[in-house]
């Protein structure tokens, strides 16, 4: 192994470590990549995707964690099929993760209500919007009442947006990593059990 070389080019057993610290990273820093993976859930029509930001990342339970409104089509998708997968890029580090897993739907619970807590102001804001995400507008719209429209809202009253404000965990079944290298790529997939994992190498 060259000096260029990671520790994990050659080394599978470390390639879960650094998945979760690039995870882990996309929930804290606004600037990592991995913050804004796509997500693929399963509509009646076939897959379908979109960018969600990366609120939690927990790997004592295999967890990924993100926000959403729950008159989304993303919440009667997994209603109908939770099967969920992400897809992660870091650009700088040339890592792409794929992880697949089930999603379950939080709403009104102890969850909801703790992370609603902490959660600002300016992120309960897209809580308030009148209608259903989707909905057809003869206008352009950003479906926020107008009072609120480029103005700060009062913390009392973004309470209503709780409302809306639904959670999806999803535990991950398994990763598949992928390194980009001049010299030869690495490819690996990992099975993730309650207390283990099991790490192979694919040819990429």
């Amino acid at each position: 192994m060259s000096k260029e070389d990671p520790e994990f080019y050659n080394n599978k057993n470390l390639i879960l470590d650094e998945i979760w610290t690039l995870l882990s990273k996309g929930v804290t820093d606004r600037n990592e990549d991995f913050r804004l993976p796509a997500v693929v859930l399963n509509s009646k029509q076939g897959p379908d995707a979109r960018i969600v930001v990366l609120r939690g990342a927990f790997k004592d339970k295999n967890t990924l964690r993100f926000h959403t409104d729950i008159r989304s089509d993303k919440i009667k998708f997994i209603k109908n099929n939770n099967q969920i997968y992400f897809l992660f890029y870091n650009k700088e580090r040339k890592i792409q993760v794929r992880a697949a897993g089930t999603a379950a739907i939080h709403y009104k619970d102890d969850l909801t209500k703790e992370v609603w807590e902490r959660t600002q102001v300016i992120s309960r804001k897209c809580y308030l919007a009148t209608n259903a995400p989707g909905t057809t507008s003869e206008d352009p719209t950003s479906g926020i009442p107008e009072q609120y429209v480029g103005k700060n809202v009062p913390k009392e009253e973004s309470e209503s947006g709780y409302e809306n404000f639904s959670i999806i965990e999803s535990k991950i079944h398994s990763f598949e990593w992928l390194y980009l290298a001049s010299k030869g790529h690495r490819r690996a997939k990992i099975e993730l059990g309650n207390n283990d994992s099991k790490a192979h190498w694919v040819t990429p």
